[in-house]
């Protein structure tokens, strides 16, 4: 039997220029948010594969967020 392997895709971290409402939280679903050290909020967790991370910082982009990085976490 072969077993597959599951593979949950490649953790990232994304800081935005904007202080979330928290309001607006559940529209970023799975992902950590919180408060960036030097102002700004951090968005961190799992996407799949390269597609999905594009369509999500597109939908940032969209929504008028300014992304200042994104950092793929080890």
């Amino acid at each position: 039997m072969k077993i597959k392997k599951i593979d949950h895709g490649v953790t990232y971290r994304i800081k935005i220029k904007e202080d979330l409402d928290p309001a607006a939280m559940d529209w970023f679903g799975g992902l950590m948010v919180t408060v960036g050290e030097d102002g700004g909020t951090l968005l961190v967790g799992p996407f799949p594969d390269q597609p999905a991370l594009r369509g999500f910082l597109d939908q940032l982009w969209n929504l008028n967020f300014t992304v200042l990085s994104v950092d793929r976490v080890e």
